[in-house]
């Protein structure tokens, strides 16, 4: 038996339109927890499906494989790009966390004398929660701490990338069915760092978009932006096999070469139609 979740009555559905309540065999359902619109349903003793689980081990292996990449990436974009950052040191998570927690006290401190307003405390806290989300040092870092903490594990000093994905690997599947832990935002950190890394690594799966699609736009006023479509690299010697389509209407495509010419077309004749309203 399948199910969907309905966004509308926010709840499970068959395909017949029937509450998802009961399986196959009279016995009552239980869905995976780690994503609500996730549909497959688990054991009673159970909280998570074994495909969002295994989704979450092939992100955290791809964080340490993609990490391992990041220096590379930096020699070759500088010492300024975001690939250095990444290729970097991360922030110890047990130093910041006692950082950030004697910081939030001297604040508490100093409201409660009237050194600073309420409202200068408040935009201290928020300052303070500020970190770099993406770093996959931190990111592995803090959950591999946290979960040192709360299972009783010891953890070094400086735990490098590769112990926390070893470690993160090992526990995975505990903490998705422990009731005292939050899988999804563990699975939804994992994904959100390993996506950024792609992007960082020009490895990123998602589409290069362009201009919005000029034939659209014409007909429409308004439409999506077209997707190139890269020619494979032993057909031409640069990039004027590349094609760029309309995801909406794939007979909307254009070669690289025509792609230039109506955009610059289009989009120039627009620019000069508002200048002359504004100036109207």
């Amino acid at each position: 038996m399948t199910c969907r979740w309905d966004r509308e009555t926010e709840t499970y559905r068959t395909n017949d339109g029937e509450s998802c309540r009961v399986d196959e065999y009279g016995d009552p359902t239980h869905h995976c927890t780690a994503r609500r619109t996730c549909s497959w349903h688990v054991a009673a003793h159970e909280l998570t499906c074994a495909r969002c689980i295994a989704g979450a081990r092939r992100d955290l292996r791809w964080i340490g494989d993609l990490s391992a990449l990041m220096l590379l990436a930096a020699i070759n974009d500088g010492i300024e790009s975001e690939a250095a950052n990444l290729a970097g040191p991360s922030v110890d998570p047990h130093g910041w966390s006692e950082r950030r927690r004697a910081q939030r006290q001297h604040l508490d401190t100093w409201a409660t004398l009237g050194r600073i307003t309420e409202a200068q405390a408040l935009h201290a806290r928020v300052a303070l929660e500020e970190d770099d989300e993406r770093h996959p040092g931190r990111v592995l870092g803090t959950w591999a701490m946290m979960l040192t903490e709360d299972y009783g594990h010891d953890m070094p000093c400086r735990a490098a990338i590769g112990w926390c994905v070893d470690y993160l690997d090992r526990q995975l599947h505990r903490v998705a069915h422990d009731p005292e832990q939050d899988f999804g935002l563990l699975a939804r950190d994992l994904r959100k760092c390993r996506q950024h890394l792609e992007v960082v690594l020009d490895n990123d799966t998602r589409p290069d978009k362009g201009a919005p699609c000029p034939a659209c736009v014409e007909e429409r006023g308004t439409g999506p932006r077209l997707h190139r479509v890269y020619a494979e690299r032993w057909q031409a010697s640069d990039d004027s096999r590349d094609a760029w389509t309309c995801p909406a209407n794939r007979s909307h495509t254009w070669s690289e070469y025509d792609y230039r010419l109506r955009v610059a077309d289009v989009y120039a004749t627009a620019t000069r139609d508002d200048d002359e309203e504004a100036t109207a």
